[in-house]
């Protein structure tokens, strides 16, 4: 399978999380609409690392999001969306 297709398919999917993303970095309030909390999402990046691993795919663009990922978790941001994850970059 190519992967073009698949990617124009998570673009679309996706498309409509970026004014959910633009009104949450406006108001500075990141648990608005939230449908996967970074809490469940650090949860999850162990199985995303196996995986990669498995089908031969380097994490290593992923790795230092993950750990942005994981700091935010251990600073209180568990229920937030991931783009509480960008306060820790403006800091």
């Amino acid at each position: 399978m190519s992967l073009a297709p698949l990617l124009a398919d998570w673009l679309v999917a996706t498309a409509p999380a970026v004014h959910r993303t633009a009104d949450q970095l406006r108001g500075g309030d990141y648990t608005q609409g939230v449908v996967s909390s970074l809490a469940m999402q650090v949860a999850g990046t162990p199985a995303f690392l196996s995986t990669a691993e498995e089908q031969g795919v380097s994490p290593e663009l992923v790795r230092p999001y993950f750990e942005l990922m994981r700091r935010r978790l251990a600073e209180g941001g568990g229920e937030e969306d991931l783009t509480g994850v960008i306060d820790l970059l403006v800091r």
